[in-house]
């Protein structure tokens, strides 16, 4: 960059030698005509040497200044999935999913092409200005003077960044809007085809669209005020050193040559100065899309290890919530006063109306929530006493909604244990009643499943969801309503790999087919985020009046 910013303001005093020369020249007998051949000589490769100097420089200059913001964009994007992969799980409920991705997407794009621009664009130009400047005050610094004119651009530029900053912020801000709603929409094209809603969704889009435009209209408008003020003032800096420079001609003060030099400069600067004008208009966009990158890189998680905290070795399993209580951040409380307790290797289950609280035990467990009051503990001590790692390395999930990823059916199963080999993926799916289905896919083990899975049935999902469970073999198993969206046949095969594996672990089931239940070593109904009821299904099916008879009775019905 120095290279060619110094090849760049060389141009001036080759223009002000090759005029200086040309007004030699055109005397004979002037003394200085053998001078002025041998200046016009050395001319020819003084300006080769500038061009290619200027070209090479500024072909690796880009290659550089590219492999620096990559590299720190790249960077970035690292810290920001490593921030997002330790952060809380409340936070992704909080924010859109499509508002994140937004974060990793477009915002990351916008800062790289600001880190390209501010490092090829800022430093070059800035050098530039300074080596042609100091060029100019050489040649002519009385005339290098109306230089000053630019100062004027100065108060009403920042006061339009000020303002761009927050017009680029909104702009993001709905780029992220737009991307959720694309994810939902994407998402429920299914449902949407089938009910007619292709116009509906349009609309919706569409009025987002138009917004986007609205908010980028106005930042556009920002950014459009700067050319034309340094466009201007450019203008009357030319105006300013032909004015003066002819007078300086005329009462002998300088040469044709130094003024014509100090109008290359000026010529020179102007498209550089409008750069750096331009350049901050990207600056603005790029320091907000910045912000909000290191938003989420600075996230800081509230669930983590105490100071003290160890490890549970070889955990038994025994589970007991003491009169937890726990609301949610928008004010819901979702549970008040509960006990609940499961000895190792027993089977206790959860059920109650929809919004009782069974799903929120089921996340306090883990700590994806911390409780408000009351305590939570594994074989009799608290769970925030010991380390995040080793309590859910004792914890299986088998939940409704099977995440399954876009890979092959032996890693989606090796999910539960990396360290396990094929013969114990095989071993957990055949314990899964999987085996036999994975067999007839494409290829097998190496099959890949698809987005989500699509390529599989709701119960073959669920069955590589429970294979995966097993190879994890954790003491501890959550069953959160892991057979309510099958058919009957699913449902059956479904639960009974499900009985293999709470076989010798302490499970917890959330179910609201009280048929799933039957046979739990102990059923607590919930309410309002209380425990109502506690018995076995026949001790609870015989209480007239209560909860767990009514939705007996209502299934029955």
């Amino acid at each position: 960059m120095l290279l060619l910013a110094a090849a760049t303001a060389a141009y001036t005093f080759v223009v002000k030698t090759i005029v200086d020369t040309a007004a030699a020249l055109d005397t004979e007998a002037n003394p200085a005509h053998n001078n002025a051949r041998h200046y016009a000589i050395a001319i020819l490769p003084l300006l080769l040497g500038i061009t290619l100097a200027s070209g090479l420089s500024n072909y690796f200059q880009r290659i550089l200044t590219n492999v620096i913001a990559l590299n720190a964009v790249g960077e970035m994007q690292k810290q920001m999935f490593a921030s997002s992969q330790t952060s809380d799980y409340a936070s992704f409920a909080r924010e859109p999913i499509g508002e994140r991705i937004s974060k990793f997407t477009h915002d990351v794009t916008v800062v790289s092409n600001t880190l390209i621009r501010v490092l090829s664009n800022l430093v070059k130009d800035v050098l530039t200005v300074v080596f042609t400047i100091a060029a100019m005050l050489w040649q002519n610094w009385m005339l290098s003077l109306v230089m000053t004119v630019f100062i004027l651009a100065f108060v009403p530029i920042v006061r339009i960044s000020r303002r761009m900053r927050g017009s680029a912020r909104d702009v993001q801000e709905h780029i992220g809007v737009i991307t959720s709603e694309l994810k939902e929409s994407f998402s429920g094209v299914r449902m949407v085809k089938t009910y007619g809603l292709e116009t509906r969704e349009s609309e919706r889009l569409d009025r987002s669209f138009d917004l986007r435009i609205s908010k980028f209209l106005k930042l556009v408008s920002q950014q459009a005020c700067v050319d034309p003020i340094l466009e201007v003032l450019g203008g009357l800096a030319i105006v300013g050193v032909v004015i003066f420079g002819v007078y300086q001609v005329s009462a002998g003060l300088a040469t044709p040559g130094s003024i014509v030099g100090v109008l290359t400069g000026l010529l020179i600067l102007s498209p550089r100065l409008r750069a750096l004008g331009t350049l901050n208009n990207a600056a603005q966009e790029g320091l907000s899309s910045l912000t909000r990158i290191f938003d989420v890189i600075d996230e800081k998680s509230a669930i983590i290890d105490a100071p003290d905290a160890k490890p549970l070795i070889d955990p038994r399993g025994i589970v007991e919530l003491e009169n937890v209580s726990f609301t949610y951040m928008d004010g819901t409380q979702a549970l008040s006063d509960v006990s609940i307790s499961a000895t190792d290797g027993e089977n206790i289950a959860l059920v109650g109306l929809s919004g009782s609280g069974k799903s929120t035990i089921i996340n306090l467990i883990p700590r994806l929530y911390d409780v408000d009051s009351g305590t939570i503990k594994i074989d009799g001590r608290d769970i925030r006493d010991v380390t995040l790692a080793s309590l859910r390395k004792s914890i299986s999930l088998v939940s409704q909604d099977v995440t399954v990823f876009n890979n092959s059916v032996a890693a989606n199963i090796g999910f539960g244990d990396l360290s396990a080999s094929r013969d114990d993926i095989v071993a957990a799916a055949k314990a899964a009643d999987a085996h036999d289905f994975i067999q007839t896919l494409p290829e097998g083990y190496d099959t890949i499943v698809g987005e989500d899975g699509d390529t599989l049935s709701g119960g073959q999902k669920q069955r590589i969801a429970i294979a995966r469970a097993i190879l994890r073999d954790a003491p501890i198993l959550l069953l959160d309503e892991a057979t309510s969206a099958l058919d009957a046949e699913s449902e059956s095969n479904v639960q009974a790999a499900l009985e293999r594996l709470s076989n010798g672990r302490t499970t917890i089931t959330i179910a609201h087919r009280l048929s799933t239940v039957q046979n739990a070593d102990r059923i607590y109904v919930m309410d309002k985020g209380r425990v109502v009821e506690t018995g076995t299904h026949k001790a609870l099916s015989k209480k007239r009046g209560g909860l767990y008879a009514r939705l007996r009775d209502l299934q029955l019905s």
